[in-house]
């Protein structure tokens, strides 16, 4: 393993652990000041390393996106696994009774027929199969609409057997978009609000829904304040982002990712050539496809911004900064979450020394 950044091949990720660390810290922190779990949501770093850590400070589990993922933590040895998405066809479902074997499991469900297709095959299992029911708080993508929707869903779920309705849930990703923090601290507010005032209405028809499970990493300060809520499901905070600064919600300071990169060509004083293009950076220019960023990347020496990206290659037009070919360049990333599914491996670093190398074992798990 390389001693030093120097030593290393770049492209490459890098995480700054005194970052990282402070980060954690502060998340667990206000979850704790606000009486709720913390969920993590390991799709950000996909390191079981890092979920486990985060599990020794305090969280109660972690959440992921993919039946892939969660197979992937439970190898190693991680116990309660929220699966935040909706698992259909029966080779899918196969898996999942496999899993709910060996661990407490939660998984998300925004339809009846979804209901019925997880029942016919945890019917014949000794453990019924734990569903939270997404509820769409403005996303506009899964969950469901209304009240009266979810109302229609558990009268119809009571028939079913092998599934057991054990909260609500819901991502107000559309903060992504928001143009300032007061707009944000109203999605989060509303995000909790929302699942609250149901849970409370769905009592007087005698339901009872323990979990509400809000969060993302630009609401989590204003959901997790909401009386009623239980569990905060966040997983960007752990590095942060280009995305996260600009939606004011971090500052550069607090990004513990960066992309490691050399200048290998300037063919004139307008033009510095890195070799760092989109299959290292990805193309997001926000979170959910909105477009709040302006080009691919920040220079932490410099300040100057990835103006333009070809596959193998990242371009800064009219630099600020002084470069030389040869120089090694941390680039923080718009969006962490894409970029950690395009590498192999990750350095953890303190100071220009590396500290360790993670296996990103969940990285290419869209199944």
């Amino acid at each position: 393993m390389p001693k030093s950044i120097d030593s290393i091949s770049a492209p490459a990720i890098l995480i700054e652990k005194s970052i990282l660390e402070k980060n954690l810290l502060a998340m667990q922190k206000l979850t704790d000041k606000s009486g709720v779990k913390l969920r993590v949501h390991v799709k950000t770093h996909k390191i079981p390393e890092l979920a486990k850590m985060q599990i020794r400070l305090g969280a109660c589990g972690i959440a992921v996106a993919k039946l892939g993922e969660a197979e992937v933590m439970a190898d190693s040895g991680i116990k309660d696994i929220q699966i935040a998405n909706i698992i259909t066809g029966p080779d899918k479902i196969k898996r999942l009774v496999r899993l709910n074997r060996e661990l407490k499991l939660t998984v998300a469900v925004d339809s009846i027929e979804n209901a019925r297709e997880l029942s016919n095959r945890f019917h014949r299992q000794t453990s019924p199969l734990n569903l939270l029911i997404k509820i769409n708080s403005g996303l506009n993508r899964c969950g469901l609409d209304s009240f009266d929707a979810l109302l229609a869903f558990l009268k119809e779920s009571k028939k079913l057997q092998g599934i057991r309705i054990v909260g609500l849930m819901t991502h107000a990703g559309h903060a992504y978009g928001s143009g300032s923090l007061s707009e944000i601290r109203k999605i989060g507010q509303a995000e909790g609000q929302l699942l609250v005032d149901y849970a409370r209405r769905l009592k007087d028809y005698g339901y009872d829904v323990p979990i509400i499970s809000v969060g993302s990493t630009p609401t989590a300060p204003f959901c997790a304040g909401v009386k009623g809520v239980t569990e905060l499901r966040v997983g960007n905070y752990i590095f942060n982002d280009m995305t996260q600064v600009s939606l004011g919600i971090a500052k550069t300071k607090q990004c513990a990712l960066s992309v490691l990169s050399t200048v290998i060509s300037m063919p004139s004083r307008k033009r510095v050539i890195l070799d760092t293009g989109s299959k290292a950076l990805a193309l997001d220019k926000g979170a959910h496809g909105s477009n709040i960023l302006h080009g691919h990347g920040l220079i932490k020496e410099t300040g100057d911004i990835i103006t333009r990206l070809s596959e193998e290659h990242g371009i800064i037009d009219n630099p600020r900064g002084k470069y030389k070919i040869g120089d090694r360049l941390r680039i923080i990333p718009n969006h962490a979450c894409t970029v950690m599914n395009l590498f192999d491996e990750a350095y953890l670093v303190n100071s220009g020394k590396v500290i360790r190398k993670y296996k990103i074992a969940a990285r290419g798990k869209m199944s």
